[in-house]
């Protein structure tokens, strides 16, 4: 489903994908209500309908909520909507602590101790609020660029008076990093926790994980039987206090680790005060316990709680605050460490047949081939892929998407590297093509409508400003893509806001109730040119104008002739053409009496003759007659097609022309000029 864009609660907007997690997928999200950013993490769809995996998401929420801690991802919000659970979280600008320690290959020892301490700071408080995190490790812990260690998705996280037995096939968790008794699928508690960083403390340490294999039933059962190469033979500059706490948060029994996290903080800051001491007195160096002058318990005498408690076997590591004890053991203390560990033995075995029947049940067979990763790839190539290894392709459902184009692999069922048995199918989901919408006609609409209208649609609205001469200012011109175009979903629809009319143009003046001599005044100071025509009209007023074209308010450039009715119930009288003030070069003077073809001029209008007997080089061409005047403009008098037979034809001139200068071309080449006297 694409998120993008979508609001939650009616107050958290989907904003851009984040990441992808083992149960949950990560959004960016603005909070409308508080107008700042969040971090959504909304359940998958593959297990939104899983009761086991949405009680665990809901845990994770009951469970962080309660927590407010500076080294703990605070927790908001929680909630669902149609069919989506979400929580809404602290957004932190940083990277995880796996990134950092990709980028660096291994951090400084302090660096190390700094981030550590802050993770048992943060352990500190929710043990105290009787929360398990159950899945520490570089992957949860995100840094703030001011180096702030968080720790974030408390995804298996229960509290401690619902612990129950944890299968390993069931945890969410990395196996690198687990404790033997959760690899094992036994009874986890804090000092699981403790287990966790430290080995997330040796990695920061060394670059390298404790304990590694090309499976993680290997990784589990090393967990569970060997003893990790000490930080400091891989790293020689790790001050041995540093070294010592890392063995110890990793030893195998829990009673031999940390007993508590803030234990361990208070050693990884003793070690940051006094990098070069001894930490003897917390922890064992070489198997010997220095210990300062204490009182020795009578033989034979029975031990309080605290005593019995402290007393432990001499193991490298262990903190004993009564001190070491040595010395003969008696056949009843041998008999009884001989069926302890036998019963360790059995205990180890059946975890780990436990572990290779649920984990990896293909690891008694023949062939194990990893699934690859094929999403992001065709969907005929993903297939080749997996049937190279051996392994089947099923499309499970088809959706749209705009990550990823049509006929591609946008989820695959198993993780990269994930074993399965040779045949086993990998279900996937192919995309269909990003989502389309139909691009809505917002023309006639107003901005702030048109705005709501495109993001109805899932649309991007975007605005643009451009001049117009027929749209008023403020209002919508256009639209690109143009109304019931196909788009895809998220697309940007422009729309183009008038801001009036272009340079050099203006509104044509209203002169409709004037007479005809203060509409010729108006029009002319306005640099129009003014053509008057007369009707007879029983409404209106003798000499008044009735109507003009252009109307008022439509945007004309300057010398644009705007013509004008005028309401005229007298007859012009007729008076015979004056010529005589027409002169033109060539010898040619208008006398209006040729013998070709004539423009009839209108009563008492000046006009000019032009003889086509002599003009051109055809018998047809072109006559264009042009009127160029400071007062009127430029003006095409005439413009049509003739023939040399047409001898003399007549042009009239319009009213005012005196002084104005007129072309005659034949063809588009200039033929004579006159001026109008």
């Amino acid at each position: 489903m694409e998120m993008i864009g979508k609001v939650l609660g009616n107050r958290y907007e989907i904003k851009e994908l984040i990441g992808t997690g083992g149960m949950a997928t990560v959004y960016k999200a603005g909070d409308k209500l508080l107008n700042r950013n969040v971090a959504v993490k909304i359940l998958k769809d593959e297990f939104a309908n899983d009761a086991e995996f949405l009680k665990r998401f809901q845990v994770e929420a009951q469970a962080a909520a309660s927590l407010s801690h500076p080294n703990i991802v605070s927790i908001y919000d929680v909630g669902d909507q149609n069919e989506l659970h979400y929580i809404v979280m602290e957004l932190i600008n940083g990277k995880t602590l796996k990134e950092l320690i990709k980028e660096k290959g291994r951090l400084p020892w302090k660096e190390a101790v700094r981030i550590a301490s802050q993770i048992a700071s943060g352990l500190e408080q929710a043990h105290k609020n009787h929360i398990i995190h159950r899945d520490i490790k570089p992957h949860n812990i995100i840094m703030t660029k001011d180096g702030v260690a968080k720790i974030t998705d408390f995804g298996i996280a229960k509290a401690v008076s619902n612990s129950t037995i944890n299968a390993f096939g069931t945890t969410v968790g990395s196996v690198h990093y687990f404790s033997p008794e959760h690899a094992r699928g036994g009874y986890t508690d804090e000092k699981s926790d403790i287990y966790s960083l430290g080995v997330v403390l040796y990695e920061m340490l060394t670059g390298k994980l404790p304990f590694d294999a090309e499976t993680p039933v290997s990784v589990a059962l090393k967990h569970l039987q060997e003893t990790p190469v000490e930080p400091s033979e891989l790293v020689p500059d790790i001050p041995l206090g540093v070294n010592n706490i890392v063995m110890r948060a990793m030893q195998k029994d829990v009673n031999e680790r940390y007993a508590s996290a803030t234990a361990m903080y208070n050693d990884l800051q003793k070690t940051l005060r006094t990098p070069g001491g001894d930490m003897s007195a917390t922890i064992t160096l070489d198997g010997r316990r220095d210990f300062p002058t204490q009182k020795v318990p009578i033989v034979g005498a029975v031990r309080n709680d605290v005593e019995e408690k402290h007393v432990q076997k001499n193991v490298k590591y262990g903190e004993d605050d009564m001190g070491s004890r040595k010395g003969k053991k008696t056949k009843k203390q041998a008999v009884t460490k001989l069926l302890i560990f036998i019963l360790l033995a059995i205990a180890l075995f059946c975890g780990a047949f436990t572990i290779a029947l649920k984990v990896a049940p293909a690891i008694f067979g023949e062939s194990n081939p990893e699934v690859p990763s094929i999403v992001g790839l065709h969907k005929d190539e993903a297939q080749k892929l997996l049937e190279e290894r051996g392994l089947k392709m099923e499309v499970q459902s088809t959706s749209a998407s705009s990550e990823y184009p049509k006929d591609y692999v946008t989820y695959q069922q198993y993780a990269e590297g994930f074993g399965l048995k040779k045949g086993a199918t990998v279900g996937v989901r192919i995309s269909k093509g990003a989502e389309t919408v139909f691009v809505p006609n917002v023309t006639t609409m107003t901005v702030e409508a048109a705005k709501i209208e495109i993001e109805k649609y899932n649309l991007v609205y975007k605005e643009e400003t451009e001049a117009s001469n027929t749209v008023p200012k403020g209002s919508i011109t256009r639209q690109l893509p143009v109304f019931n175009t196909e788009v895809e979903v998220g697309a940007t629809v422009t729309v183009y806001i008038s801001a009036g009319p272009v340079d050099g143009m203006m509104e044509t003046p209203n002169v409709v109730g004037q007479t005809e001599a203060a509409a010729r005044e108006i029009l002319v100071a306005a640099n129009l040119v003014p053509k008057v025509e007369y009707v007879k009209s029983p409404t209106g007023k003798e000499g008044e104008v009735i109507s003009q074209s252009p109307e008022k308010g439509e945007f004309i450039s300057e010398l644009t002739e705007v013509v004008i009715i005028v309401n005229k119930q007298e007859e012009e009288p007729t008076t015979p053409n004056n010529n005589d003030n027409i002169t033109g070069n060539n010898n040619q003077t208008g006398n209006g009496n040729g013998n070709g073809t004539t423009t009839k001029p209108t009563t008492n209008a000046k006009t000019i003759s032009i003889d086509l007997s002599n003009k051109g080089t055809r018998d047809t061409f072109v006559v264009k007659v042009e009127l160029q005047s400071s007062k009127i403009g430029t003006k095409i008098l005439h413009e049509e097609v003739h023939q040399r037979k047409d001898g003399k034809i007549t042009v009239e001139l319009p009213d005012g022309s005196e002084g104005s200068m007129i072309k005659v071309y034949i063809d588009d080449n200039l033929d004579s000029e006159m001026i109008v006297k």
